[in-house]
Protein backbone atom coordinates (compact mmCIF):
# COMPACT_ATOMS: atom_id res chain seq x y z
CA UNK A 1 0.00 0.00 0.00
CA UNK A 2 1.31 3.61 -1.05
CA UNK A 3 2.13 5.60 2.00
CA UNK A 4 -0.69 8.17 2.55
CA UNK A 5 0.30 11.89 3.35
CA UNK A 6 0.14 13.03 6.94
CA UNK A 7 -2.89 15.41 7.66
CA UNK A 8 -2.70 19.33 8.15
CA UNK A 9 -1.81 20.86 11.06
CA UNK A 10 -2.59 23.85 13.02
CA UNK A 11 -2.57 27.81 11.95
CA UNK A 12 0.78 28.43 13.20
CA UNK A 13 2.08 26.45 10.33
CA UNK A 14 -1.04 25.74 8.61
CA UNK A 15 -0.33 27.96 5.57
CA UNK A 16 2.95 26.36 4.21
CA UNK A 17 2.73 22.52 5.88
CA UNK A 18 -1.22 22.37 4.36
CA UNK A 19 0.46 23.50 0.77
CA UNK A 20 3.02 20.77 1.31
CA UNK A 21 0.44 18.56 2.26
CA UNK A 22 -1.59 18.38 -0.69
CA UNK A 23 1.06 18.47 -2.75
CA UNK A 24 2.46 15.24 -1.04
CA UNK A 25 -1.03 13.60 -1.34
CA UNK A 26 -1.11 14.31 -4.97
CA UNK A 27 2.57 13.10 -5.61
CA UNK A 28 1.76 9.98 -4.24
CA UNK A 29 -2.01 9.32 -5.23
CA UNK A 30 -2.04 10.35 -8.31
CA UNK A 31 -4.54 12.96 -9.76
CA UNK A 32 -7.31 13.12 -7.02
CA UNK A 33 -10.62 15.44 -6.58
CA UNK A 34 -10.33 17.92 -4.56
CA UNK A 35 -13.16 15.68 -2.15
CA UNK A 36 -10.62 12.90 -2.08
CA UNK A 37 -7.94 15.35 -0.74
CA UNK A 38 -10.05 16.21 1.86
CA UNK A 39 -10.50 12.84 2.31
CA UNK A 40 -6.70 11.75 2.67
CA UNK A 41 -5.56 14.84 4.36
CA UNK A 42 -8.26 16.15 7.07
CA UNK A 43 -8.65 19.20 5.77
CA UNK A 44 -11.90 20.89 4.59
CA UNK A 45 -12.65 20.81 0.95
CA UNK A 46 -13.01 24.45 1.06
CA UNK A 47 -9.54 24.57 2.57
CA UNK A 48 -8.29 22.29 -0.45
CA UNK A 49 -10.22 25.12 -3.41
CA UNK A 50 -7.94 27.80 -1.93
CA UNK A 51 -5.24 25.94 -1.44
CA UNK A 52 -5.57 24.35 -5.35
CA UNK A 53 -6.00 28.06 -6.66
CA UNK A 54 -2.55 29.09 -4.93
CA UNK A 55 -1.04 26.32 -6.75
CA UNK A 56 -2.52 26.38 -9.64
CA UNK A 57 -1.52 29.95 -10.00
CA UNK A 58 1.69 29.39 -9.31
CA UNK A 59 2.22 26.66 -12.01
CA UNK A 60 2.23 23.43 -9.93
CA UNK A 61 -1.06 22.20 -10.40
CA UNK A 62 -2.87 21.32 -13.22
CA UNK A 63 -6.61 20.13 -13.37
CA UNK A 64 -7.19 17.00 -15.46
CA UNK A 65 -11.35 16.61 -16.89
CA UNK A 66 -12.43 13.28 -15.96
CA UNK A 67 -14.90 10.83 -18.30
CA UNK A 68 -18.48 11.61 -16.65
CA UNK A 69 -19.65 8.51 -14.76
CA UNK A 70 -23.12 8.75 -16.15
CA UNK A 71 -25.69 11.26 -13.97
CA UNK A 72 -25.77 15.08 -15.21
CA UNK A 73 -24.13 18.08 -15.13
CA UNK A 74 -20.35 18.91 -15.82
CA UNK A 75 -17.79 16.47 -15.54
CA UNK A 76 -15.54 16.38 -12.26
CA UNK A 77 -12.30 17.76 -12.31
CA UNK A 78 -9.19 15.84 -10.67
CA UNK A 79 -6.17 18.00 -9.65
CA UNK A 80 -2.76 16.91 -11.12
CA UNK A 81 0.83 17.93 -10.29
CA UNK A 82 1.83 19.79 -13.46
CA UNK A 83 5.47 17.99 -14.72
CA UNK A 84 6.22 21.84 -16.53
CA UNK A 85 5.99 22.87 -12.87
CA UNK A 86 9.12 22.66 -11.37
CA UNK A 87 12.69 21.09 -12.01
CA UNK A 88 15.61 19.78 -9.98
CA UNK A 89 18.91 18.55 -11.05
CA UNK A 90 20.46 15.09 -9.74
CA UNK A 91 24.21 14.72 -9.45
CA UNK A 92 26.06 11.71 -8.13
CA UNK A 93 29.77 11.40 -8.84
CA UNK A 94 31.85 8.40 -7.45
CA UNK A 95 35.49 7.36 -8.54
CA UNK A 96 34.54 6.32 -12.09
CA UNK A 97 30.96 7.85 -13.18
CA UNK A 98 29.66 11.21 -12.97
CA UNK A 99 25.90 11.11 -13.56
CA UNK A 100 23.45 14.55 -13.98
CA UNK A 101 19.87 14.12 -14.44
CA UNK A 102 16.93 16.56 -14.55
CA UNK A 103 13.83 15.29 -12.98
CA UNK A 104 10.52 17.52 -13.00
CA UNK A 105 8.52 17.49 -9.84
CA UNK A 106 6.49 14.17 -10.64
CA UNK A 107 9.67 12.70 -10.66
CA UNK A 108 10.14 11.77 -14.22
CA UNK A 109 13.50 12.06 -15.44
CA UNK A 110 13.13 14.61 -18.42
CA UNK A 111 17.03 14.43 -19.37
CA UNK A 112 20.24 12.88 -18.20
CA UNK A 113 24.31 12.24 -19.12
CA UNK A 114 26.42 9.94 -17.45
CA UNK A 115 30.21 10.41 -18.38
CA UNK A 116 33.32 9.42 -17.06
CA UNK A 117 35.67 11.22 -15.02
CA UNK A 118 38.44 8.91 -13.87
CA UNK A 119 41.60 11.12 -12.62
CA UNK A 120 40.19 13.96 -13.60
CA UNK A 121 40.51 16.49 -10.49
CA UNK A 122 37.58 18.32 -8.39
CA UNK A 123 37.80 21.56 -10.16
CA UNK A 124 37.76 20.15 -13.80
CA UNK A 125 34.39 17.82 -12.66
CA UNK A 126 32.70 21.09 -10.80
CA UNK A 127 33.22 22.49 -14.24
CA UNK A 128 31.58 19.70 -16.18
CA UNK A 129 28.72 19.34 -14.00
CA UNK A 130 28.32 22.94 -14.34
CA UNK A 131 28.08 22.73 -17.97
CA UNK A 132 26.25 19.42 -18.25
CA UNK A 133 23.21 20.63 -16.17
CA UNK A 134 22.73 23.70 -18.34
CA UNK A 135 22.87 22.10 -21.57
CA UNK A 136 20.42 19.33 -19.90
CA UNK A 137 17.97 22.52 -18.63
CA UNK A 138 18.52 23.96 -21.86
CA UNK A 139 17.69 21.10 -24.02
CA UNK A 140 14.17 21.00 -21.74
CA UNK A 141 13.42 24.53 -21.68
CA UNK A 142 13.53 24.36 -18.44
CA UNK A 143 14.20 28.10 -17.40
CA UNK A 144 16.50 28.78 -14.32
CA UNK A 145 12.94 30.75 -12.45
CA UNK A 146 11.60 26.85 -12.40
CA UNK A 147 14.78 25.18 -11.40
CA UNK A 148 14.31 24.23 -7.52
CA UNK A 149 17.65 23.46 -6.93
CA UNK A 150 20.34 20.53 -7.14
CA UNK A 151 21.55 17.34 -5.27
CA UNK A 152 24.99 16.46 -5.17
CA UNK A 153 25.65 12.60 -3.92
CA UNK A 154 29.07 11.08 -3.16
CA UNK A 155 30.65 8.73 -1.32
CA UNK A 156 31.80 10.97 1.35
CA UNK A 157 30.43 12.21 4.70
CA UNK A 158 29.77 15.91 4.41
CA UNK A 159 30.50 18.89 7.27
CA UNK A 160 29.27 22.15 6.62
CA UNK A 161 28.68 21.51 2.80
CA UNK A 162 32.15 20.12 2.56
CA UNK A 163 33.06 16.44 1.79
CA UNK A 164 35.39 15.10 4.51
CA UNK A 165 37.81 11.93 3.03
CA UNK A 166 37.85 8.86 5.17
CA UNK A 167 39.71 5.86 3.70
CA UNK A 168 40.66 4.67 0.49
CA UNK A 169 37.12 4.02 -0.87
CA UNK A 170 36.19 7.31 -0.57
CA UNK A 171 37.61 10.23 -2.56
CA UNK A 172 40.43 11.88 -0.96
CA UNK A 173 41.41 14.40 -3.54
CA UNK A 174 38.17 15.82 -2.56
CA UNK A 175 38.70 16.70 1.02
CA UNK A 176 37.50 19.85 1.56
CA UNK A 177 36.65 21.20 -1.65
CA UNK A 178 33.76 23.70 -0.99
CA UNK A 179 31.52 22.06 -3.13
CA UNK A 180 28.03 23.80 -2.33
CA UNK A 181 29.32 27.87 -2.72
CA UNK A 182 30.68 26.34 -6.45
CA UNK A 183 27.83 24.78 -7.92
CA UNK A 184 25.62 26.92 -5.89
CA UNK A 185 27.43 29.93 -8.16
CA UNK A 186 27.77 28.05 -11.45
CA UNK A 187 24.61 26.86 -11.35
CA UNK A 188 22.32 29.62 -9.71
CA UNK A 189 20.25 27.75 -7.56
CA UNK A 190 19.96 25.75 -4.17
CA UNK A 191 22.78 23.11 -3.60
CA UNK A 192 22.06 20.32 -1.00
CA UNK A 193 24.74 17.74 -0.73
CA UNK A 194 24.66 14.22 0.68
CA UNK A 195 25.98 10.70 0.96
CA UNK A 196 25.57 8.32 -1.46
CA UNK A 197 23.84 5.73 0.92
CA UNK A 198 21.12 8.12 2.56
CA UNK A 199 20.53 9.34 -1.32
CA UNK A 200 19.66 5.97 -2.08
CA UNK A 201 17.82 5.68 0.25
CA UNK A 202 15.27 8.53 -0.47
CA UNK A 203 15.73 7.41 -4.04
CA UNK A 204 14.30 4.21 -3.04
CA UNK A 205 11.59 5.65 -1.07
CA UNK A 206 10.25 7.51 -3.48
CA UNK A 207 10.72 5.23 -6.63
CA UNK A 208 11.08 1.87 -5.51
CA UNK A 209 10.11 -0.72 -2.64
CA UNK A 210 10.44 2.36 -0.16
CA UNK A 211 6.68 3.14 -1.22
CA UNK A 212 5.38 0.49 0.50
CA UNK A 213 7.29 0.95 3.80
CA UNK A 214 6.99 3.83 6.17
CA UNK A 215 10.40 3.03 7.81
CA UNK A 216 13.68 1.11 6.65
CA UNK A 217 16.90 1.20 6.39
CA UNK A 218 19.16 1.03 3.69
CA UNK A 219 22.37 -0.82 2.97
CA UNK A 220 24.01 0.49 0.45
CA UNK A 221 26.99 -1.79 -1.58
CA UNK A 222 29.51 -0.29 -3.30
CA UNK A 223 33.28 0.76 -3.52
CA UNK A 224 32.66 0.87 0.45
CA UNK A 225 29.78 0.23 2.70
CA UNK A 226 26.89 2.87 3.77
CA UNK A 227 23.74 3.31 5.41
CA UNK A 228 20.53 5.40 5.27
CA UNK A 229 17.83 5.23 7.37
CA UNK A 230 13.71 6.36 6.27
CA UNK A 231 12.18 6.99 10.15
CA UNK A 232 8.48 7.76 9.12
CA UNK A 233 8.99 8.64 5.53
CA UNK A 234 11.55 11.35 5.70
CA UNK A 235 15.37 10.33 6.03
CA UNK A 236 17.01 10.55 9.15
CA UNK A 237 20.95 12.00 9.38
CA UNK A 238 21.62 12.49 12.95
CA UNK A 239 22.52 15.52 14.76
CA UNK A 240 25.91 15.93 12.33
CA UNK A 241 24.82 13.88 9.21
CA UNK A 242 26.38 10.39 10.16
CA UNK A 243 23.64 8.57 10.94
CA UNK A 244 23.63 5.20 9.50
CA UNK A 245 27.64 4.76 8.85
CA UNK A 246 27.49 1.39 8.74
CA UNK A 247 30.64 0.54 7.12
CA UNK A 248 32.43 1.57 9.91
CA UNK A 249 30.82 -0.81 12.49
CA UNK A 250 33.07 -3.14 13.47
CA UNK A 251 31.88 -6.81 12.72
CA UNK A 252 35.32 -9.05 13.53
CA UNK A 253 36.79 -7.46 16.47
CA UNK A 254 40.79 -7.37 16.20
CA UNK A 255 40.26 -7.83 12.31
CA UNK A 256 41.33 -6.38 9.63
CA UNK A 257 42.93 -2.99 9.89
CA UNK A 258 40.95 -0.03 8.64
CA UNK A 259 41.46 3.33 7.51
CA UNK A 260 39.44 4.61 10.37
CA UNK A 261 41.84 3.37 12.62
CA UNK A 262 39.70 0.36 13.93
CA UNK A 263 39.52 -2.72 13.52
CA UNK A 264 37.28 -5.31 11.93
CA UNK A 265 34.94 -2.80 10.10
CA UNK A 266 32.28 -4.22 7.91
CA UNK A 267 33.16 -2.41 5.00
CA UNK A 268 36.59 -4.27 4.90
CA UNK A 269 34.62 -7.49 4.55
CA UNK A 270 31.67 -6.37 2.77
CA UNK A 271 32.53 -4.28 -0.72
CA UNK A 272 33.09 -4.00 -3.69
CA UNK A 273 36.46 -3.03 -2.83
CA UNK A 274 36.93 -6.14 -0.32
CA UNK A 275 35.65 -8.42 -3.16
CA UNK A 276 38.19 -7.06 -5.78
CA UNK A 277 40.95 -7.53 -3.45
CA UNK A 278 39.69 -11.55 -2.45
CA UNK A 279 40.23 -11.64 -6.30
CA UNK A 280 43.59 -9.84 -6.67
CA UNK A 281 45.03 -10.07 -3.35
CA UNK A 282 46.47 -6.34 -4.15
CA UNK A 283 45.61 -3.77 -1.04
CA UNK A 284 42.41 -2.12 -1.06
CA UNK A 285 43.07 1.72 -2.74
CA UNK A 286 45.44 -0.04 -5.13
CA UNK A 287 43.50 0.55 -8.33
CA UNK A 288 39.83 1.93 -9.41
CA UNK A 289 37.52 -0.62 -8.67
CA UNK A 290 35.99 -2.51 -12.22
CA UNK A 291 32.38 -3.79 -10.84
CA UNK A 292 31.83 -5.52 -14.21
CA UNK A 293 35.24 -7.43 -14.05
CA UNK A 294 34.26 -8.59 -10.60
CA UNK A 295 30.92 -9.35 -11.45
CA UNK A 296 32.12 -11.66 -14.17
CA UNK A 297 34.55 -13.73 -12.17
CA UNK A 298 31.17 -14.36 -9.73
CA UNK A 299 32.55 -18.47 -9.99
CA UNK A 300 35.74 -17.34 -7.81
CA UNK A 301 33.87 -15.44 -5.16
CA UNK A 302 31.79 -18.13 -3.56
CA UNK A 303 34.50 -18.02 -0.13
CA UNK A 304 34.13 -14.37 0.18
CA UNK A 305 30.33 -14.26 -0.50
CA UNK A 306 29.86 -16.20 2.52
CA UNK A 307 32.30 -14.32 4.71
CA UNK A 308 30.55 -11.40 3.52
CA UNK A 309 27.17 -12.79 4.24
CA UNK A 310 28.17 -13.75 8.05
CA UNK A 311 29.65 -10.22 8.52
CA UNK A 312 26.63 -8.58 6.77
CA UNK A 313 24.40 -10.90 8.89
CA UNK A 314 26.22 -9.58 12.32
CA UNK A 315 25.54 -6.18 11.22
CA UNK A 316 21.64 -7.08 10.09
CA UNK A 317 20.96 -8.02 13.80
CA UNK A 318 22.40 -5.17 15.41
CA UNK A 319 20.08 -2.95 13.17
CA UNK A 320 17.41 -5.14 13.49
CA UNK A 321 17.73 -4.98 17.59
CA UNK A 322 18.61 -1.12 17.45
CA UNK A 323 16.30 0.55 15.39
CA UNK A 324 13.20 -2.78 14.65
CA UNK A 325 12.53 -1.02 11.03
CA UNK A 326 9.77 -2.66 9.02
CA UNK A 327 12.53 -3.61 6.33
CA UNK A 328 16.00 -3.68 5.28
CA UNK A 329 16.66 -3.11 1.92
CA UNK A 330 20.19 -3.58 0.44
CA UNK A 331 21.47 -2.27 -2.75
CA UNK A 332 24.07 -0.18 -4.19
CA UNK A 333 26.16 -0.08 -7.10
CA UNK A 334 27.18 -3.74 -6.48
CA UNK A 335 26.01 -5.69 -9.79
CA UNK A 336 22.90 -7.85 -9.44
CA UNK A 337 24.97 -10.61 -10.84
CA UNK A 338 26.81 -10.26 -6.95
CA UNK A 339 24.29 -9.01 -4.60
CA UNK A 340 21.76 -11.72 -5.41
CA UNK A 341 23.98 -14.38 -4.56
CA UNK A 342 25.00 -11.98 -1.55
CA UNK A 343 21.22 -11.08 -0.09
CA UNK A 344 20.25 -14.94 -0.62
CA UNK A 345 23.06 -15.84 1.29
CA UNK A 346 22.32 -13.30 3.93
CA UNK A 347 18.76 -14.30 4.20
CA UNK A 348 19.74 -17.78 4.73
CA UNK A 349 21.81 -17.03 7.71
CA UNK A 350 19.42 -14.53 9.67
CA UNK A 351 16.95 -17.46 9.35
CA UNK A 352 19.51 -19.92 10.93
CA UNK A 353 20.31 -17.15 13.73
CA UNK A 354 16.70 -16.35 14.17
CA UNK A 355 14.71 -19.48 14.97
CA UNK A 356 11.96 -19.00 17.02
CA UNK A 357 11.82 -15.50 16.41
CA UNK A 358 11.63 -12.74 14.40
CA UNK A 359 14.16 -11.33 11.86
CA UNK A 360 14.22 -7.87 9.78
CA UNK A 361 12.67 -8.62 6.56
CA UNK A 362 15.42 -8.13 3.35
CA UNK A 363 14.59 -7.13 0.49
CA UNK A 364 16.86 -6.50 -2.64
CA UNK A 365 16.40 -2.34 -3.49
CA UNK A 366 14.20 -2.23 -6.77
CA UNK A 367 16.01 1.32 -8.28
CA UNK A 368 19.59 0.01 -9.14
CA UNK A 369 22.53 2.14 -9.96
CA UNK A 370 20.89 5.70 -10.77
CA UNK A 371 19.41 5.38 -7.15
CA UNK A 372 21.25 8.19 -6.26
CA UNK A 373 21.20 10.26 -9.18
CA UNK A 374 17.53 9.73 -8.52
CA UNK A 375 17.80 10.40 -4.68
CA UNK A 376 19.83 13.83 -5.34
CA UNK A 377 17.17 15.08 -7.41
CA UNK A 378 14.67 14.48 -4.88
CA UNK A 379 16.64 16.31 -2.00
CA UNK A 380 15.36 19.86 -3.08
CA UNK A 381 11.85 17.79 -3.75
CA UNK A 382 11.85 17.08 0.16
CA UNK A 383 12.81 20.70 0.92
CA UNK A 384 9.54 22.08 -1.37
CA UNK A 385 6.80 19.55 -1.40
CA UNK A 386 7.42 16.83 1.49
CA UNK A 387 5.86 17.87 5.09
CA UNK A 388 8.44 19.12 7.31
CA UNK A 389 9.51 16.17 9.49
CA UNK A 390 8.87 18.01 12.95
CA UNK A 391 5.91 18.99 12.08
CA UNK A 392 4.38 15.28 10.81
CA UNK A 393 3.40 14.87 14.96
CA UNK A 394 0.90 17.80 14.91
CA UNK A 395 -2.85 17.48 15.11
CA UNK A 396 -5.20 17.31 12.14
CA UNK A 397 -6.69 20.87 11.17
CA UNK A 398 -9.71 20.64 9.39
CA UNK A 399 -10.43 24.01 8.77
CA UNK A 400 -7.39 25.91 8.31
Amino acid sequence: MVRAATGGTNPGHARLFNRRVVLETIRLHGPLSRAAIARHTGLSVQSISNIAEDLSAEGLLREERLRQQGGRGAPAHDLALNPDGGFTFGIALDHRRLMVVLTDITGRVRRQVETGIEGQPPDSVLTLIASTAGRLADAEKAGRDRIWGAGVVMPMIFENGEPVAFGPTSMPAWQHVPVVGRLSAALGVPVLVENDATAAAVGEQLYGIGRRLKDFFYIYIGVGVGGGMILSGHPYRGSAGRAGELGHVVVDPGGRQCACGNRGCLERYVSLSAAQHALDGLPEGTHAIDPSGIAARVDDLDVWLDEAARHLSTACVTIGNLLDPEAIVVGGTMPSRLLGPLIERLKVRLSEASVGRRHTPIFEAEIDLDTPALGGAALPLFEGLAPAASLLHMPVQKHG
